[in-house]
């Protein structure tokens, strides 16, 4: 089963990307900020994920108000503690999952989490694809 370990595996990815960047923080959390995996700075986490409902609100309205068909990222800058990246990770659906990455100032990160995001994509697309019908219904 392809969602065995599949947190851990979340983690690890998070934890790999954290160090080629040089973030604190990484987390995937719902759309309602509830955690699904992270990796760093557990103290921010919680923060971290709650900005995520927010964000989900503003792509909501981007899609609705503003007839955007995709919405790739949203950054949140605060002058002393540098960005946080929010990505909707596009396999997910019902709960939308999001990427979100403290990215320190004069870091880089478009490249790490474009990477990390396609990757996450891959791991959660067995949870989001069709159900295939039992086969007594397959008829």
């Amino acid at each position: 089963m392809p969602t065995v370990g599949l947190e851990r595996r979340m983690t690890a990815l998070l934890a790999g990307m954290n160090a080629m960047g040089d973030y604190p923080m990484s987390l995937v959390c719902t759309e309602q900020g509830l955690l699904v995996a992270s990796a760093g700075e557990s103290e921010r986490g919680e923060v971290l994920a709650g900005l995520t409902s927010l964000c989900n609100d503003i792509l909501l309205r981007a899609i609705r108000d503003l007839a955007f068909t995709r919405v790739d990222e949203i950054t949140l800058v605060d002058a002393a503690l540098g960005r946080f990246v929010i990505r909707p990770l596009a396999q997910s659906r019902a709960p939308r999952l999001y990427l979100v990455v403290h990215v320190p100032r004069q870091r880089s990160w478009r490249r790490n989490t474009s990477i990390t995001s396609r990757k996450l994509d891959q791991m959660i697309a067995p949870l989001f694809s069709p159900e295939e019908p039992p086969a007594d219904e397959a008829e």
